[in-house]
């Protein structure tokens, strides 16, 4: 009997091994890697440089091991995106001791701004480390995931209700054979009162898969009083 294949996930938001610890404790094929390194002796908690190149060793060490892997989660994708920003300004610009200088855009004390529109292109190169490292994953067979939340729309000056985009670097999307955006919706009773809760996924984007372009699926249900029903998403298992 073959050995089971492994999922790995880099877990930048904890998401991954608070849902392994929740619901798949006793599942060893389930590893969650650490990507952060934090700093010692310092006022900033992250060495985002060491961070970028720790992921980068996870990503080599996960294509050496392609055969024994199932798949691939990259959790909190957009935290992964201020690893390559601050890098940039850190690392490769110069402009910042640490996260907390290259947080300020004013480019105060002896913190400097991004001087020219080109030098952003640092921070894609570095951003982008990771989607080769994902796409030589895939070519040799396995599944890679990338998790990122959304991020508020302005239109007037105001927080847009109805539209959003994923917290990533703006052509990630070009990358990506499917896009599915997970929403939360809540139920009322007559008198306004929140009484569960529908979680949906709609692919927005199935490049491999047409029949489910547009398509919106049901996920998991919540009522006050009952169990969770939880269907899952069946339909990644054909991708």
């Amino acid at each position: 009997m073959s050995k089971p294949k492994q999922l790995w996930v880099v877990d930048f938001d904890n998401g991954g091994s608070a849902t392994q610890s929740a619901y798949y404790s006793d599942n060893d094929n389930i590893k969650c890697w650490e990507p952060w390194v934090y700093m010692k002796g310092s006022r900033s908690a992250y060495d985002y440089p060491a961070t970028h190149d720790r992921v980068m060793n996870i990503m080599q060490f996960a294509l050496e091991e392609h055969e024994n892997l199932w798949g691939v989660l990259i959790s909190g994708i957009d935290q992964w995106d201020s690893v390559a920003t601050n890098c940039m300004r850190i690392a490769d610009l110069g402009l910042s001791r640490d996260g907390i200088e290259a947080a300020d855009n004013r480019g105060a004390g002896d913190n400097k701004r991004v001087q020219n529109q080109w030098d952003w292109a640092v921070r894609v190169t570095r951003f982008h480390q990771l989607t080769a490292m994902c796409r030589a994953l895939v070519k040799r067979g396995v599944r890679v995931f990338w998790e990122t939340h959304m991020k508020d729309e302005y239109k007037d000056g105001k927080v847009s209700k109805t539209d959003a985009t994923p917290a990533w670097e703006k052509s990630s999307a070009g990358y990506m054979f499917q896009i599915i955006h997970c929403r939360r919706t809540d139920k009322h009773d007559e008198e306004g009162n929140v009484t569960g809760e529908e979680f949906s996924a709609t692919f927005v984007k199935s490049k491999t898969d047409a029949s489910l372009q547009g398509q919106r699926m049901i996920v998991l249900t919540t009522e006050q009083g009952k169990s969770p029903n939880f269907m899952g998403l069946p339909e990644l298992e054909r991708l």
